[in-house]
């Protein structure tokens, strides 16, 4: 009586430890931080070309910034939101239209993504600024 006794005891000690190890989740990734200057490539009308962009974050706590090509000139970030690693942004062209660019950023600041406009689209790659 007393052996089964001790072994419920010990069984009663033993059981919550292996189910708590057994519900043990990762840490969440840090959240997306996509304040900075990136280098980012993207094909408009066919042929590939480099911008530079910029994101801030204003006092309210949304983000503003710009995209940015000598020959296609300056698009301003009229807004960005973020799910997770994704961002989403409304562009104000340099021609006057509003573009979408959806991308992934990676942990190690790498980008990965689409953008498109009235007449034209296409893939989106870069890089964060160290």
């Amino acid at each position: 009586m007393r052996t089964r006794l001790l072994a419920a005891l010990a069984l009663a000690l033993v059981l919550p430890a292996a189910v708590c190890a057994q519900t043990e989740t990762k840490p969440a990734a840090p959240a997306l931080d996509p304040v900075g200057k990136y280098t980012v490539q993207a094909v408009v009308q066919g042929q590939a070309a480099d911008f530079e962009m910029v994101i801030e974050k204003k006092d309210d706590g949304s983000y503003t910034g710009s995209l940015s090509n000598p020959n296609y000139g300056t698009s301003v970030i009229t807004s960005l939101k973020i799910e997770g690693r994704t961002v989403k942004m409304m562009l104000a062209t340099a021609q006057g239209t509003e573009a979408v660019a959806e991308c992934t950023v990676a942990e190690d600041g790498t980008l990965d993504g689409s953008w498109s406009m009235q007449g034209d689209g296409g893939k989106l790659t870069g890089k964060k600024n160290p």
